[in-house]
């Protein structure tokens, strides 16, 4: 994977909300904006995708909604997580990028 180097400009405050992110995240800016600009092109590519499924298809009726939501529901998507597995979740991921979480909950 390459590299490509370009000028750009921010606001202020995105410019703000950016590196602090970065910094809280322990990656440079740069990386940071490449992850933020590749995480913004899979959600267009998602909108594009599902406004051509719905062309082609049609909104879903109301019963194929309450199937998806009765089997989202059934798979806790969409559910409030609780804070011990929030936590461990984020030092999991933290872990595995490669850093050491401030402190591990127990299990």
């Amino acid at each position: 994977m390459g590299v490509k180097k370009l000028s750009i400009s921010l606001d202020a405050e995105a410019f703000d909300r950016a590196k602090q992110a970065a910094q809280a995240e322990g990656v440079s800016l740069s990386s940071w904006l490449s992850r933020a600009a590749v995480e913004a092109a899979d959600l267009t590519e998602a909108r594009a995708a599902l406004a051509e499924y719905l062309t082609a298809y049609g909104e879903p009726d109301a019963d194929a909604m309450a199937d998806a939501r009765a089997e989202l529901t059934g798979l806790g998507i969409g559910q409030p997580e609780p804070a011990d597995r929030t936590a461990a979740r984020a030092a999991a991921l933290a872990r595995l990028r490669g850093r050491v979480p401030d402190r591990r909950q127990p299990r």
